[in-house]
């Protein structure tokens, strides 16, 4: 199959590769629109040493994952469920929350999703105390210059986390046009031993034509 075949198959059946691009994508949209919305909230901190010391900023980095652990488990998220007075179960604010750190600059990210922006927020700042509240009674415990702070960020900020409309949609419309590709493919397959033109016989016979009755068009 040369070139000009493939344009004339595309000619008489592009309505189906777009038809079928249309309907993927308005089933897209519609579903992101039936979707209930999903927010997420972002809080970051910074783990820091009370001094300017290689060898106490290094173990800081290396001990910034086990604070992580003592912090972020499901007893710290029903002592947030008291605090906030949340209907929330504790499992499903400790499954809705994320916690990262990032050792270049000693810094946790904090994400909590919810279907109430203003409750992620709540939650992800209410995260964000618990480290310092815990660090800063674990800092009464040792000599001042020993000491590792937590230094709280700017307030949380939320998002729209899901659904996302527009990626879906166009996600649905590529889908939906490499499905009608598809389709086409078939339909050309199983009509593979229609000869529609004088070309297309002349190359399966390897003959010349010398007329057509009645004259091709």
């Amino acid at each position: 199959m040369d070139l000009h075949d493939l344009l004339q198959i595309v000619r008489r059946r592009w309505w189906i590769v777009a038809l079928t691009a249309l309907v993927a994508g308005v089933a897209a949209f519609a579903l992101s629109k039936a979707t209930t919305p999903e927010y997420k909230a972002t809080m970051q901190f910074v783990v820091q040493p009370s001094r300017a010391d290689y060898g106490l900023t290094q173990s800081t980095r290396q001990l910034t994952a086990s604070y992580i652990a003592v912090i972020w488990k499901r007893k710290s998220a029903d002592i947030i469920r008291e605090r906030l007075n949340l209907d929330y179960p504790a499992e499903y604010i400790y499954g809705q929350t994320k916690v990262a750190d990032d050792a270049a600059n000693n810094s946790v990210t904090i994400e909590v999703r919810d279907y109430d922006g203003e409750t992620a927020k709540r939650i992800a700042l209410e995260w964000a105390r618990l480290f310092f509240e815990y660090r800063e009674s674990e800092n009464a415990k040792q000599r001042q210059e020993d000491r590792v702070k937590v230094v709280l960020g700017d307030d949380p900020t939320y998002s729209l986390d899901k659904p996302r409309t527009t990626t879906n949609t166009a996600a649905g419309i590529v889908l939906g046009a490499m499905l009608g590709l598809l389709i086409v493919a078939a339909l050309e397959w199983t009509q593979s031993t229609i000869v529609r033109t004088r070309a297309e016989l002349e190359r399966a016979l390897s003959l010349p034509v010398l007329a057509v009755v009645p004259p091709e068009k």
